[in-house]
C-alpha cells in the first residue's frame, strides 16, 4: 500500500477533516501533490493547525478502487503473494514480493553425502546420477542438515559442467541465480545446516555483496569460506572485465568495508581489493576454465 493510498483511506474513514498530525511526512507530501493535481482534497489552515478534508468522497473512492481493485480481506489466504499483490495493487511486485519457499538445486557424486530431517533421508548422489540434479524445497522452520560441505555457485555454466571442482571434493554443489534468496539466507540463519558453506561468486561487487549477506546470515556454528579459483590473481589481470568493475565498484568497495566490520576481511580479500582497484577490473567465475597465465607478473599494492 502506498503512502497516498493509506492517507486517502484514513480521510475516507473520518467524517471530519483531519489534522496534519494524523499523517506521516511521506503521506502529507503525497496528499499535497494529489490535492494540487485533482482538487479532490482540500488543505487549509485552521488556527495554527493544518487540516485535510475530502472534497468529493465518491471520486476519491473511485480513484482508490482503480489503484487497488480488491481489498486484501476479500482474497483467499492461500493465494500466492504475487497474485495477491496483483489483486490489491495491480502489480505483482508491490508490497511483499518474496516467495515463501526456495528450491535448492544441487548435485553430489559421493554416495556418503546425506541430507536429513526428523523424518526423511535424502541421498542427492542417487538423484544426480539418475536425473542430473537433486532438489529440496526449503521453507522456514525445517530441520534439514547435510553431513558434507555445500558449495554455492552463482552462474549456471559452473553448475551444468562441474569438471572444475577440485580433486577430492566430496560435498554438494548448489546453484543460485545471481542473488542469494532471502528465503535461503533466513533458512541458513535458523540452524547449522552444514559444517561448511563455500560461496563461489563472480569476483565483482554483486558477488562480494552476496558474500557479505551470507556472512551476516549464516548460523554461527557453520564455517563460511570464499572459493578462490586457481591462479585467480593473474587471470584477473589478463581476463578481467573493466565494464563490470565500473558498474559494481561502489558495491565492491562497500562490501570490503562490511567484511572488515565483520572481521572476515582476510588476505585474499585484501589482495582482491588491491588488484581490482589497481587494474580497474573484476573477474567472472567462468574464468575457472581458462588456461593458466604463464610468466605473468602481477603488480599492484602488496
Amino acid at each position: 500500500m502506498t503512502a497516498l493510498s493509506e492517507a486517502l483511506k484514513r480521510l475516507l474513514a473520518s467524517e471530519q477533516a483531519l489534522n496534519a498530525s494524523a499523517f506521516s511526512q511521506a503521506q502529507k507530501k503525497q496528499l499535497e501533490r494529489f490535492a494540487l493535481d485533482t482538487r479532490l482534497v482540500e488543505i487549509n489552515k485552521h488556527g495554527s493547525a493544518t487540516v485535510y478534508r475530502v472534497v468529493n468522497r465518491q471520486s476519491v473512492s473511485n480513484y482508490l478502487r482503480q489503484l487497488h481493485p480488491l481489498d486484501d480481506g476479500r482474497l483467499l489466504a492461500s493465494l500466492p503473494i504475487r497474485s495477491r499483490n496483483i489483486g490489491t495493487s495491480r502489480n505483482s511486485k508491490k508490497g511483499q514480493a518474496s516467495h515463501a519457499c526456495f528450491y535448492l538445486l544441487m548435485k553430489a557424486w559421493d554416495s556418503e553425502v546425506v541430507w536429513q530431517d526428523e523424518h526423511t533421508t535424502l541421498h542427492p548422489s542417487k538423484f544426480t546420477g539418475r536425473f542430473g540434479v537433486a532438489a529440496l524445497q526449503i521453507t522456514a522452520g525445517q530441520s534439514w542438515q547435510c553431513n558434507r560441505p555445500l558449495l554455492l555457485v552463482e552462474n549456471q555454466a559452473l553448475f551444468d559442467c562441474c569438471d572444475w571442482l577440485p580433486e577430492g571434493f566430496n560435498g554438494c554443489v548448489a546453484y543460485y541465480a545471481g542473488q542469494l534468496s532471502d528465503v535461503l539466507l533466513n533458512w541458513f540463519s535458523e540452524q547449522n545446516r552444514t559444517d561448511t558453506v563455500i560461496l563461489f561468486p563472480d569476483y565483482d561487487g554483486i558477488g562480494l555483496a552476496n558474500y557479505v549477506r551470507l556472512a551476516e546470515s549464516l548460523h554461527p556454528d557453520s564455517i563460511l569460506q570464499f572459493y578462490w579459483l586457481p591462479d585467480w590473481e593473474n587471470k584477473l589481470v589478463v581476463y578481467g572485465n573493466s565494464e563490470i568493475w565500473l558498474k559494481t565498484r561502489v558495491q565492491f568497495e562497500n562490501a570490503l568495508q562490511k567484511l572488515a566490520g565483520l572481521n572476515v576481511l582476510d588476505d585474499g580479500f585484501i589482495r582482491l581489493g588491491s588488484l581490482s582497484q589497481h587494474y580497474g577490473k573484476v573477474l567472472e567465475q567462468e574464468a575457472v576454465w581458462l588456461p593458466p597465465i604463464l610468466n605473468a607478473r602481477v603488480t599492484g599494492n602488496q
